[in-house]
């Protein structure tokens, strides 16, 4: 097989970009309580919020400015915008909003990978990287190489170790060219270990409350020790499968969730319940900068029903 080209050097950050339009205001939106600590910025540390939208537009909108804001300031800060994206329905959802607000000389600085991916080489229609790349990567005009996907030819094991190696090569070079390189940044390389800090995670979540292919009570729940890990009994077909680890995505700057339909909202509410029944995977996210929820109506239906009987019965 032919070599995959190497990702081009990381340029020196840019100026720092000019403030995004405001993005349409939410049906409703309310941060999670119990938070603890500071980021630095105003916003807490671990800080988890929601917000609800009556149409998709509105949600696509917010996600991508939420996503395009932490772009600008990782590229502002480190030269290079490092995220994890999910497939699903998401792709469809989010990429039109992308391509027409995502800024065309900073889209040169992203390096995208999967926060879980199915073993199947791009051109299969399961394939969520060969999904981005038809809808926006492809559009957007980015290059092949800023893409990195799953090397389905290799056995899950092997291949879910190759995806964690180049994960961790990417996030060592964006760190070591925030440092200014040389010395300083030859140390901050030898001391990074996984899970390691990516600028953001987009994750959806299934009906039964799973996110990237952490599905409950799961065994791949309780990895630490990985960035990255497989999946050989996937609940849901395929079977085989690899995915960020819980503690890589709890250790990204935003980890952003976007979930829509009616048959999301048992697992939605479970997730912000405080002792819920089930605890459900989605639920166990809470990422070292920011958690950011955007629902739809549909979606938050049950949630908004179990906080209202809440309010009724404890004023």
């Amino acid at each position: 097989a032919t070599p995959e080209p190497p990702a081009p050097p990381l340029p020196p950050p840019p100026p720092p970009p000019a403030a995004p339009a405001p993005a349409p205001a939410p049906v409703s939106s309310s941060p999670a309580a119990g938070v603890a600590g500071g980021a630095g910025d105003g916003t807490a540390r671990g800080a988890r919020t929601r917000e609800v939208f009556a149409s998709p537009d509105g949600l696509a909108t917010r996600a991508v400015a939420l996503l395009l804001e932490a772009a600008a300031a990782a590229i502002a800060e480190r030269g290079v915008f490092v995220v994890a994206v999910s497939g699903g329905s998401i792709p469809a959802l989010l990429a039109p909003e992308l391509l027409a607000a995502a800024p065309r000389d900073q889209l040169s600085r992203w390096r995208l990978f999967l926060a879980d991916e199915r073993h199947v080489a791009e051109s299969h229609p399961d394939s969520s990287l060969g999904e981005w790349r038809r809808r926006f990567l492809e559009p957007a005009g980015m290059g092949s190489v800023q893409a990195v996907g799953v090397a389905a030819a290799l056995p899950l094991p092997q291949a879910a170790e190759l995806y964690e190696e180049k994960l961790l090569a990417t996030l060592r070079e964006a760190a070591a060219a925030a440092a200014g390189g040389g010395a300083a940044a030859a140390a901050s390389q030898a001391e990074l270990a996984p899970p390691l800090r990516l600028d953001a995670v987009l994750l959806g979540m299934g009906p039964d409350g799973h996110t990237a292919s952490l599905f409950p009570a799961h065994a791949v729940l309780c990895e630490t020790g990985r960035a990255v890990t497989y999946v050989d009994d996937s609940p849901k077909p395929p079977a085989c499968r690899v995915t960020l680890t819980l503690p890589a995505i709890n250790a990204a700057r935003l980890a952003l969730f976007v979930v829509t339909g009616g048959s999301k909202a048992s697992a939605v509410r479970a997730a912000f319940a405080a002792q819920p029944d089930e605890p459900v995977p989605a639920g166990l996210v809470l990422a070292a900068g920011r958690t950011h929820w955007c629902l739809d109506e549909p979606a938050a239906a049950q949630l908004r029903e179990a906080e209202a009987a809440a309010e009724r019965l404890y004023g």
